[in-house]
């Protein structure tokens, strides 16, 4: 314990000078790239995005992740890893001004961390979820201080950063959430197949799904489709769709759409009313509330 807060509170003080004066939930971000510092001076509602591959760390307050049926409570001194873009909703549930919610990502290079895990000893396959939590004891703490810890020196950014992100991937791969970020650079057929079938639901979220169809062209039962990618996304096939839908209506009404009723053709419903429902379900505001702001 004590060694988890001296180690959260060095990560604190590197990004301390991104957190100073800042008000509502906001993401900044730094000199080394695709290093974000996330913060929220109060709790906040659940709020919806895609969650890409990415390594997630909580300095200070809690943060909620539920992809699916996966539910993650994010405490201060863990951290999270993801290997693929998921729907998911989170939420910011212990910060106030006196004591803001303090978080730190950093988007995967991927090609990297596939370059560390071919230089590596080879593992098994083994079938995963697409999100790992862990925490930041030990090595995977140390390498991540190491790479924030330059924030204190932007001069050695430039030397240093791929050298120390390097790190932090090899102790990832060799830690608890090692399996997750295994699947980046995994050639298994079951899983590049899974991975097809999710991403063409991600891009035709405006066509109807015959699930049958699906199972098929990835070599599986209808059964085993189902088991395999609720186990990989942590949601169903229609499910997973239905948000991407949902998530770009949201979209579209933040740029200015033209009616709710449009945007709900648009993104594959025949009913509008079946669409507001499902909208305000997932967002906790109807679609009409959403296009007024």
């Amino acid at each position: 314990m004590l060694v988890s807060e001296s180690r959260t509170c060095r990560l604190l003080e590197g990004v301390a000078p991104f957190i100073a004066a800042r008000g509502e939930s906001a993401g900044l971000s730094t000199p080394i790239p695709r290093l974000t510092v996330w913060t929220s001076s109060n709790a906040t509602l659940p709020t919806t995005a895609v969650f890409e591959p990415m390594f997630y760390a909580v300095v200070q307050g809690t943060k909620v992740l539920i992809m699916g049926a996966n539910r993650f409570e994010l405490a201060a001194g863990t951290c999270a890893a993801s290997s693929y873009g998921l729907p998911y909703s989170y939420q910011f549930s212990d910060a106030t001004p006196d004591r803001p919610y303090v978080g730190i990502s950093l988007h995967l290079d991927t090609a990297l961390l596939t370059d560390v895990m071919l230089d590596m000893t080879k593992q098994d396959d083994r079938w995963a979820c697409t999100v790992a939590a862990g925490d930041l004891n030990g090595s995977v703490g140390e390498a991540f201080g190491r790479l924030v810890g330059l924030l204190n020196t932007p001069d050695d950014i430039g030397m240093l950063a791929t050298l120390y992100e390097t790190e932090l991937y090899f102790r990832l791969l060799q830690s608890t959430m090692g399996d997750t970020l295994r699947q980046i650079g995994q050639r298994s057929d079951r899983l590049r197949e899974i991975k097809a079938a999710a991403d063409w639901l991600g891009a035709n979220h405006s066509k109807s799904v015959i699930i049958p169809d699906l199972a098929t062209s990835a070599g599986m039962s209808v059964t085993s489709f189902h088991r395999h990618f609720k186990a990989f996304t942590g949601y169903s096939p229609l499910a997973f769709q239905r948000h991407m839908r949902l998530l770009e209506a949201r979209k579209l009404l933040a740029a200015g759409a033209v009616s709710v009723s449009r945007i709900a053709h648009e993104v594959g419903y025949l009913s509008s009313s079946q669409f507001s429902r499902e909208y305000k379900s997932l967002f906790g505001i109807s679609p009409v509330t959403d296009l007024s702001r």
